[in-house]
């Protein structure tokens, strides 16, 4: 194998597939890329069976052939590379990957490929999204996601469509955010993807210029643009029944400043006791936040609001209540609530298309 190819091309296309290779150590051969050249079309894989991702970039191809590279040592010499107008000449020749620079010759001891997972099949077509509609759809709720994989089902976020709307939740139990798009595509699924992947899944489509297509083939969802495919293994489960949470209509609507409460709830966190406790006492028009703990001391806070309905008192995990708000449009925050013993309900005035529930500590 011998190609000649932009040194800027390169490096992205190593750099982006490589967020899909395996990251334990105990899984050597899964921290590698492949690559393989077929005629003026360089590709590159890399995978972590749970992940496979796959790019093609133009060069000047010279000889075809296939190699495996050692994914840490390849990332490692292409980070000292200064000039992105770099022209590099790659070769593989007996065991040994060559890349010849302006400056010198590097030689890289590649590993056998033959038994180097290859990408799944894709699937039937259910759908195309724009990479800044994934991003709004995973980033804005997967920060709910239960932090252990005991529950694998809530270990990730859950994307359905329903009535011309894209859904995403997340939960882990305590909480739970929903955000919604409109499903201008037509796109239909019912899909769990692994938190854990997100991060990954994101930086990977962001390389990316255009509408993606989705496809689905069982448990594998694919993302795939011109030249890039990112297969996925889903989940497979039943995510919790969110819907019956919510009421048909609220006994107490709040509307505050996002940034008093902000400040307010940062100061209360200082003062936490084993659960992250925070009262909240709502009378008339104040809202009182008050944390104690009894080897810092305690603190109360009262804020000004607008408040329709019953006078109420509750107590949340106050690090919950407070991530929230960074997530929230606007400057003002509208809670809403039944009783004491259910969810709280908070969204922007700006954006009402993000919801988040937050569960009462009955403790």
């Amino acid at each position: 194998m011998k190609f000649e190819c932009k040194g800027e091309v390169f490096i992205k296309a190593v750099q982006q597939v490589a967020r899909a290779r395996s990251k334990q150590q105990s899984q050597n051969n899964l921290q590698d890329i492949h690559l393989e050249l077929d005629t003026h079309l360089l590709t590159l894989r890399a995978t972590n069976l749970e992940l496979f991702c796959e790019k093609s970039i133009p060069v000047k191809g010279l000889t075809n052939g296939s190699c495996l590279l050692q994914g840490e040592t390849l990332l490692r010499i292409i980070s000292t590379f200064q000039s992105h107008d770099t022209t590099l000449v790659c070769e593989f020749n007996e065991g040994v990957f060559s890349i010849t620079t302006e400056k010198g010759i590097i030689e890289i001891k590649t590993t056998p490929y033959e038994d180097f997972p290859t990408l799944p099949k894709q699937g039937a077509i259910i759908g195309t999204l724009s990479k800044e509609k994934i991003n709004t759809l995973f980033r804005e709720v997967s920060f709910c996601t239960a932090t252990t994989e005991i529950k694998p089902e809530i270990a990730s976020l859950f994307l359905y469509t329903k009535d011309n709307l894209i859904y995403s939740v997340a939960t882990d139990s305590y909480r739970l955010a929903e955000k919604t798009i409109e499903n201008d595509s037509n796109l239909e699924c019912s899909l769990l993807i692994p938190q854990k992947h997100i991060g990954e899944i994101l930086q990977i489509i962001n390389e990316e210029e255009g509408d993606l297509t989705l496809s689905l083939n069982e448990s594998i969802l694919s993302i795939t643009s011109s030249n890039l495919t990112l297969s996925i293994h889903t989940i497979t489960g039943q995510f919790p029944d969110y819907h019956q949470l919510f009421p048909k209509e609220f006994t107490t609507t709040v509307s505050l400043s996002k940034e008093e409460l902000q400040k307010a709830l940062t100061l209360t966190t200082y003062f936490n006791e084993q659960y992250s406790q925070v009262e909240c006492i709502i009378t008339g028009n104040k809202l009182t936040l008050h944390s104690k703990n009894e080897s810092v001391g305690q603190v109360t806070q009262t804020l000004t609001i607008k408040k329709e309905g019953e006078d109420i008192e509750v107590k949340y995990n106050n690090k919950y209540f407070l991530e929230v708000l960074s997530h929230i449009e606007g400057n003002t925050i509208t809670c809403m609530f039944t009783t004491a013993n259910r969810p709280m309900f908070i969204r922007g005035t700006q954006d009402i298309t993000f919801t988040y529930l937050l569960m009462p500590l009955n403790r």
